[in-house]
């Protein structure tokens, strides 16, 4: 699967996660500076993990601070 379309699934889920308006999240925006919390990180974590059919690594997930950092987490996922 393309970035493109990686990225645009990554989005819905956070955007439904999170409830924030699309306009704000941008590839490189922070969550934290998004307004979310500890119980939105378990929540995106979770459904990203069902969304794209992987395990991601504790500490993968703990790099996991925008879109972009989202990305190359799944990237190694697909590698192994």
């Amino acid at each position: 699967m393309s970035t493109v379309e990686n990225e645009a699934r990554i989005r819905e889920v956070i955007l439904r996660v999170m409830e924030i308006e699309e306009a704000e999240l941008t590839r490189t925006a922070l969550f934290r500076d998004l307004g979310a919390d500890s119980l939105d990180a378990v929540q995106v974590l979770s459904d990203l993990e069902e969304e794209f059919d992987v395990e991601i690594d504790p500490k993968a997930a703990n790099r996991m601070v925008n879109i972009e950092s989202i990305l190359e987490v799944l990237a190694e996922c697909e590698a192994k």
